[in-house]
Protein backbone atom coordinates (compact mmCIF):
# COMPACT_ATOMS: atom_id res chain seq x y z
CA UNK A 1 0.00 0.00 0.00
CA UNK A 2 0.71 3.86 -0.52
CA UNK A 3 1.59 6.20 2.33
CA UNK A 4 1.96 9.60 2.14
CA UNK A 5 4.05 10.87 5.08
CA UNK A 6 3.70 14.41 5.97
CA UNK A 7 6.65 16.37 7.64
CA UNK A 8 7.22 20.28 8.32
CA UNK A 9 9.34 22.19 6.40
CA UNK A 10 9.28 24.54 9.00
CA UNK A 11 12.69 25.44 10.84
CA UNK A 12 11.91 24.20 14.51
CA UNK A 13 12.12 21.36 12.67
CA UNK A 14 10.81 17.61 12.35
CA UNK A 15 11.58 15.34 15.52
CA UNK A 16 13.04 12.41 13.96
CA UNK A 17 11.38 9.53 15.97
CA UNK A 18 8.29 9.68 15.00
CA UNK A 19 9.19 9.87 11.09
CA UNK A 20 11.97 6.91 11.65
CA UNK A 21 10.17 4.51 13.30
CA UNK A 22 7.00 4.91 11.73
CA UNK A 23 9.13 4.30 8.50
CA UNK A 24 11.00 1.54 10.02
CA UNK A 25 7.74 -0.27 11.07
CA UNK A 26 5.88 0.10 7.72
CA UNK A 27 8.24 -0.19 5.09
CA UNK A 28 9.54 -3.54 6.44
CA UNK A 29 5.93 -4.71 6.05
CA UNK A 30 6.20 -3.70 2.48
CA UNK A 31 4.52 -0.40 2.26
CA UNK A 32 5.79 2.57 -0.32
CA UNK A 33 6.31 6.00 1.67
CA UNK A 34 6.08 9.35 -0.51
CA UNK A 35 7.48 11.79 1.81
CA UNK A 36 5.94 15.41 1.60
CA UNK A 37 6.36 18.69 3.13
CA UNK A 38 4.54 22.44 2.76
CA UNK A 39 7.14 23.80 1.05
CA UNK A 40 9.01 20.38 -0.42
CA UNK A 41 12.63 19.74 -0.72
CA UNK A 42 14.75 19.59 2.05
CA UNK A 43 13.58 19.29 5.57
CA UNK A 44 15.53 19.71 8.93
CA UNK A 45 14.84 17.71 12.40
CA UNK A 46 15.31 19.27 16.28
CA UNK A 47 18.30 18.80 16.66
CA UNK A 48 17.24 16.94 20.15
CA UNK A 49 16.04 14.72 18.38
CA UNK A 50 19.13 13.24 16.58
CA UNK A 51 20.83 10.59 18.44
CA UNK A 52 24.60 12.45 17.49
CA UNK A 53 23.19 15.70 19.22
CA UNK A 54 25.54 16.15 22.48
CA UNK A 55 22.44 16.43 25.06
CA UNK A 56 20.10 14.49 22.54
CA UNK A 57 17.01 12.94 24.18
CA UNK A 58 17.09 10.36 21.62
CA UNK A 59 21.04 9.34 22.41
CA UNK A 60 19.87 5.65 22.30
CA UNK A 61 17.43 5.76 19.33
CA UNK A 62 18.83 2.79 17.28
CA UNK A 63 16.26 3.39 15.11
CA UNK A 64 16.97 6.94 13.65
CA UNK A 65 20.51 6.02 14.36
CA UNK A 66 20.12 3.16 11.74
CA UNK A 67 18.22 5.68 9.30
CA UNK A 68 20.87 8.35 9.40
CA UNK A 69 23.70 5.83 8.48
CA UNK A 70 21.65 4.93 4.98
CA UNK A 71 22.62 7.86 2.72
CA UNK A 72 19.72 6.90 0.57
CA UNK A 73 17.24 7.94 2.92
CA UNK A 74 18.93 10.93 4.29
CA UNK A 75 18.77 12.53 0.62
CA UNK A 76 14.82 11.36 0.95
CA UNK A 77 14.43 14.01 3.45
CA UNK A 78 16.47 16.25 1.39
CA UNK A 79 14.17 15.96 -1.54
CA UNK A 80 10.49 16.32 -0.29
CA UNK A 81 7.47 16.76 -2.33
CA UNK A 82 5.24 19.74 -2.02
CA UNK A 83 1.94 19.38 -0.38
CA UNK A 84 0.24 21.31 -3.40
CA UNK A 85 1.64 18.74 -5.59
CA UNK A 86 0.53 15.69 -4.34
CA UNK A 87 -2.71 14.06 -5.68
CA UNK A 88 -4.21 12.34 -2.48
CA UNK A 89 -5.82 9.56 -4.50
CA UNK A 90 -2.49 8.11 -5.08
CA UNK A 91 -2.23 6.92 -1.41
CA UNK A 92 -3.97 4.79 1.03
CA UNK A 93 -3.08 6.63 4.15
CA UNK A 94 -1.45 9.33 5.78
CA UNK A 95 0.34 9.99 8.59
CA UNK A 96 1.51 13.48 9.70
CA UNK A 97 4.63 13.42 11.44
CA UNK A 98 5.45 15.99 14.89
CA UNK A 99 8.37 18.38 15.98
CA UNK A 100 7.52 21.73 16.85
CA UNK A 101 7.62 22.58 13.39
CA UNK A 102 4.60 20.91 13.03
CA UNK A 103 2.48 23.60 14.82
CA UNK A 104 4.15 26.22 12.63
CA UNK A 105 3.30 25.48 9.29
CA UNK A 106 0.57 22.36 9.13
CA UNK A 107 -1.72 24.46 10.93
CA UNK A 108 -3.70 26.37 9.40
CA UNK A 109 -2.76 24.59 6.31
CA UNK A 110 -4.89 24.71 3.07
CA UNK A 111 -2.94 22.39 1.39
CA UNK A 112 -2.92 19.89 4.08
CA UNK A 113 -6.83 20.46 4.45
CA UNK A 114 -7.56 19.53 1.00
CA UNK A 115 -5.63 16.22 1.09
CA UNK A 116 -7.52 15.28 4.60
CA UNK A 117 -10.96 15.81 3.01
CA UNK A 118 -10.02 13.08 0.47
CA UNK A 119 -8.81 10.96 3.28
CA UNK A 120 -11.78 11.07 5.52
CA UNK A 121 -14.68 11.09 2.47
CA UNK A 122 -12.82 7.73 1.33
CA UNK A 123 -12.77 6.70 4.41
CA UNK A 124 -9.09 5.96 4.49
CA UNK A 125 -6.45 5.75 7.26
CA UNK A 126 -4.96 9.30 9.09
CA UNK A 127 -2.75 9.02 11.44
CA UNK A 128 -1.25 11.79 13.74
CA UNK A 129 1.31 12.23 16.04
CA UNK A 130 2.56 14.61 18.82
CA UNK A 131 2.29 18.03 17.47
CA UNK A 132 1.83 16.92 13.74
CA UNK A 133 -1.71 16.09 15.64
CA UNK A 134 -2.40 19.84 14.90
CA UNK A 135 -3.30 19.48 11.86
CA UNK A 136 -6.39 17.59 12.70
CA UNK A 137 -8.04 21.20 13.50
CA UNK A 138 -7.23 21.71 9.78
CA UNK A 139 -10.85 20.01 8.96
CA UNK A 140 -13.07 21.09 12.03
CA UNK A 141 -16.07 19.62 10.45
CA UNK A 142 -14.65 16.14 10.08
CA UNK A 143 -12.97 15.94 13.63
CA UNK A 144 -15.30 17.82 15.85
CA UNK A 145 -16.71 14.82 18.06
CA UNK A 146 -13.65 12.67 17.72
CA UNK A 147 -11.50 11.18 20.36
CA UNK A 148 -7.59 11.75 19.74
CA UNK A 149 -4.59 12.83 21.26
CA UNK A 150 -1.17 15.03 20.32
CA UNK A 151 1.36 16.44 22.73
CA UNK A 152 -0.29 18.14 25.19
CA UNK A 153 -0.58 21.71 26.88
CA UNK A 154 1.60 20.10 30.04
CA UNK A 155 4.12 18.72 27.68
CA UNK A 156 4.72 22.12 25.86
CA UNK A 157 4.55 24.06 28.97
CA UNK A 158 7.81 21.44 29.93
CA UNK A 159 9.19 22.46 26.79
CA UNK A 160 9.05 26.49 26.64
CA UNK A 161 12.37 25.74 29.59
CA UNK A 162 14.33 24.16 26.37
CA UNK A 163 12.62 26.36 23.40
CA UNK A 164 11.32 29.55 25.43
CA UNK A 165 7.95 30.99 26.25
CA UNK A 166 5.29 30.99 23.16
CA UNK A 167 8.10 29.27 21.12
CA UNK A 168 5.48 28.13 18.25
CA UNK A 169 2.39 29.69 17.73
CA UNK A 170 -0.08 27.60 18.45
CA UNK A 171 -0.09 24.85 21.08
CA UNK A 172 -1.85 21.33 19.67
CA UNK A 173 -3.99 20.25 22.68
CA UNK A 174 -6.33 23.83 22.69
CA UNK A 175 -6.12 24.16 19.01
CA UNK A 176 -7.38 20.51 18.69
CA UNK A 177 -10.42 20.69 21.76
CA UNK A 178 -11.51 24.29 19.75
CA UNK A 179 -11.96 21.90 16.97
CA UNK A 180 -14.32 19.79 18.98
CA UNK A 181 -12.05 17.19 19.40
CA UNK A 182 -12.21 14.60 22.53
CA UNK A 183 -8.66 15.46 23.42
CA UNK A 184 -7.43 12.58 25.76
CA UNK A 185 -3.62 11.96 27.12
CA UNK A 186 -1.35 10.24 29.88
CA UNK A 187 1.18 12.12 31.83
CA UNK A 188 3.75 14.33 30.19
CA UNK A 189 6.06 11.70 28.15
CA UNK A 190 3.99 8.77 28.85
CA UNK A 191 2.62 6.45 26.02
CA UNK A 192 -0.83 6.93 24.52
CA UNK A 193 -2.05 5.92 21.38
CA UNK A 194 -5.59 6.05 20.31
CA UNK A 195 -8.08 4.80 17.93
CA UNK A 196 -11.26 5.98 16.96
CA UNK A 197 -13.00 4.33 13.59
CA UNK A 198 -9.74 4.98 11.14
CA UNK A 199 -8.55 7.63 12.91
CA UNK A 200 -5.13 7.00 15.24
CA UNK A 201 -3.13 9.54 16.99
CA UNK A 202 0.18 9.17 19.31
CA UNK A 203 0.83 11.99 21.85
CA UNK A 204 4.51 12.44 21.99
CA UNK A 205 7.40 10.25 20.24
CA UNK A 206 7.73 8.15 22.91
CA UNK A 207 4.79 6.54 21.44
CA UNK A 208 6.23 6.35 17.99
CA UNK A 209 6.29 2.58 17.68
CA UNK A 210 3.07 1.85 19.26
CA UNK A 211 1.30 4.20 17.14
CA UNK A 212 3.25 2.55 14.18
CA UNK A 213 1.92 -0.51 15.08
CA UNK A 214 -1.59 0.54 15.35
CA UNK A 215 -1.20 2.09 12.20
CA UNK A 216 -0.29 -1.00 10.13
CA UNK A 217 -3.19 -2.87 12.29
CA UNK A 218 -5.72 -0.22 10.77
CA UNK A 219 -4.39 -0.20 7.49
CA UNK A 220 -4.51 -4.00 6.95
CA UNK A 221 -6.65 -4.79 9.20
CA UNK A 222 -4.68 -8.24 10.23
CA UNK A 223 -3.59 -8.18 14.26
CA UNK A 224 -0.25 -10.58 14.75
CA UNK A 225 -1.19 -10.72 18.30
CA UNK A 226 -3.76 -13.47 19.13
CA UNK A 227 -4.54 -14.20 22.89
CA UNK A 228 -5.83 -17.30 23.44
Amino acid sequence: MKILFVITSAPLGTWLAEVTRPFWHLSERGHDITFASPAGGKIIWDRLSDPATDGSFEADDLVSKGFLSDSALVARLGNTTRLADIDPAQFDAIHVAGGTGAAVDLYPNADLARLFEHFWATGKVVGTICHGSIALANNPDRVAGRTATGFTLAEDIQAESIYGPKFIPFYPQPVMEEAGIAFVHVEPQGVRVVVDGRLVTGQNQQSASEYALVFQQLLTGKRPVLVA
